[in-house]
């Protein structure tokens, strides 16, 4: 049976066409809804990470118009050059350059501090720097002379602010304006200065925001100097709301904004968590609703197999056992009414078929039985009269030793012949009995039919059914026989034919088959034959058919030097095997 077409195969595809929808819709409503409050949350901070982002440029845009105006207006800066050779005057214009800037940094504090460079001096002076510590001093000044000493008029300092390292973990932002003839004016600025407005936007208990470079690293921010690095694009490549990341086994939600005239970005990263905190119950009844529908429709799968599918493949498999020809097979009791009844009825008539069949098989044994012994006896009728006729003309003509003779052969021959109890004889008994028949056949026809047999000794015991080869050698006589100048001879020959097989060939020396005749005989037409004629080969054909099925063959033709030659093929058995 196909399996796609089966009941089980349909049933299994409308619970997954009934679950399948549902489970991916309640799972596509939970995605939305978790997907909705990452927008919306993304969205809020959005807007605060641009406006914190607007500010930063802002006065970072405000510091840069200070220092190019500076470097324009100021006496001091275009005196600088002049004043190498007199140091006193030099220091004096330094001074009272630094008190320009002091004065204005003491109104305006986006930046750290301020500086001047001398390339021909190598010389470095700024404004007052606000640490903690020496150590942190040291290391902010160093760092600035780094990058004036490595400055070029083509630098990348020249044109954007620059995030450079001054300490472990720490970062700065950095710019320089060329003040012309040798001099460099600049600026600087702690991103952990420019972390403090950030501090005041809620991101959480575990979020944070921070500065991230051009590699997407996390440079500085308002957790922590050790916070993880995080793998996101460059800003330039970023056009979404948000993006999520993980780090340190944890989801976070970022949202970023790149900051003008910087290489940097400000982004704000929300712990995903604490984002989704609020659609916990909620995700989680979806979750429960999705695993309780699931189990559901499995258990009600599970009982329509236990009440449908199980009786339905009993019932199924008791049809394949009864077509198979296995009438004992019985279903057993069902659990559901309608499968009860129907598996009483189906045993009911499993039983009567069952009977039905058995006395079929007894009435056909007995009709092929009786059919047998009708066949068997009726070649006997015809032959009988020609004896009884035999006789008499013997009886006109006085001839008592013929007539004694006559009447033994015919003795043997009707006692042999009525047998019709015997389901088969030795190939010796049926050769005994088909020699009385010739031997009658002799004293009509004195001197004009002749026989010989040839009976291998291993063969004597072979099983025939009775009269098997007398109505052929009758026909023989009947149509072969035409009063030739010289005998009529009949040779029967038995021998082996291969493996378990016996051969038959009856042949004579008369007119033959005709055309005709011979080709009615091999077709097989003469069994449709209503009228009696070849009544003798069809009951021998019938009854070779019965007795041996395919494994028995039936042959005509002529030899070549003139006469009919019958070849009869059968399984070798004995009496004892061809009985049973």
């Amino acid at each position: 049976m196909n399996i796609k077409r089966s009941l089980r195969s349909k049933l299994v595809i409308g619970f997954i066409a009934i679950t399948l929808p549902l489970f991916l819709l309640l799972l596509y409503n939970n995605y939305y809804a978790m997907n909705t409050v990452r927008e919306q949350v993304a969205d809020s901070n959005k807007n605060s990470i641009i406006l914190y982002s607007s500010q930063i440029e802002a006065a970072l845009n405000k510091e840069i118009k200070f220092l190019y105006n500076f470097a324009v207006e100021d006496p001091n800066i275009a005196a600088l050059s002049q004043l190498l050779d007199d140091q006193d005057e030099y220091v004096l214009a330094k001074a009272r350059i630094l008190n320009s800037l002091t004065r204005y940094h003491r109104f305006d504090n986006s930046v750290d501090l301020q500086f001047i460079y001398s390339v021909q001096n190598h010389d470095l002076f700024n404004t007052p720097i606000r640490t903690q510590s020496y150590d942190e001093l040291q290391s902010i000044q160093m760092a600035i002379q780094q990058v004036v000493k490595n400055a070029r008029p083509d630098s990348p300092v020249f044109m954007q602010w620059k995030a450079i390292p001054y300490s472990k973990g720490k970062y700065a932002l950095i710019r320089l304006v060329d003040a012309g003839d040798g001099f460099y004016l600049g600026a600087f600025v702690q991103l952990k200065n420019l972390m403090v407005p950030l501090d005041l936007v809620h991101l959480g208990e575990d979020g944070y925001a921070g500065f991230l470079n051009e590699a997407g690293e996390l440079i500085t921010s308002s957790a922590s100097p050790d916070s993880p690095k995080l793998d996101i694009p460059p800003v330039g490549d970023t056009t979404d709301t948000y993006q999520a990341v993980k780090a340190e086994g944890r989801r976070y939600i970022v949202v970023q904004h790149p900051i003008q005239s910087t290489e940097l970005s400000l982004g704000a990263f929300i712990p995903e968590a604490r984002m989704l905190q609020n659609l916990y119950h909620f995700r989680r009844g979806i979750l429960m609703i999705s695993v309780l529908a699931v189990i559901v429709l499995i258990i009600y799968l599970i009982y329509l197999n236990d009440i449908i599918l199980k009786p339905m493949n009993s019932l199924i498999r008791g049809m394949r056992s009864i077509k198979n020809g296995n009438l004992a097979y019985r279903l057993k009791p069902s659990k559901s009414k309608e499968f009860m009844i129907i598996n009483e009825t189906f045993n009911n008539m499993a039983s009567e078929i069952q009977e039905l069949k058995i006395s079929v098989y007894e009435e056909q044994i007995k009709a092929h039985k009786a059919e047998l012994k009708h066949l068997q006896l009726q070649i006997n009728p015809h032959f009988l009269l020609n004896s009884i006729n035999i006789v008499y003309n013997l009886a006109q003509i006085q001839n008592y030793g013929v007539i004694q003779l006559m009447c033994l052969n015919l003795v043997q021959y009707f006692r042999f012949a009525t047998r019709t109890n015997q389901v088969a004889v030795t190939m010796a008994e049926e050769m005994e009995h088909l020699e009385s028949y010739i031997r009658i056949q002799q004293v009509r026809f004195p001197d004009q039919v002749t026989y010989a047999c040839h009976l291998p000794e291993e063969l004597a015991q072979a099983a025939v059914p009775p009269l098997l080869i007398q109505p052929f050698v009758e026909n023989a006589i009947k149509h072969g026989f035409d009063f030739m100048d010289h005998p009529f001879h009949i040779d029967i020959r038995i021998d082996h034919a291969g493996t378990g097989e016996l051969t038959i060939v009856i042949a004579d020396n008369g007119a033959g088959f005709d055309e005709e005749t011979l080709q009615l005989l091999q077709s097989g037409a003469y069994m449709e034959s209503k009228n009696g004629e070849h009544l003798g080969i069809t009951n021998v054909l019938y009854r070779l058919k019965h007795f041996f099925g395919s494994d028995a063959g039936l042959s005509f033709g002529n030899a070549p030097e003139g006469g009919a030659v019958v070849t009869l093929t059968i399984p070798h058995r004995r009496v004892e095997e061809f009985a049973s």
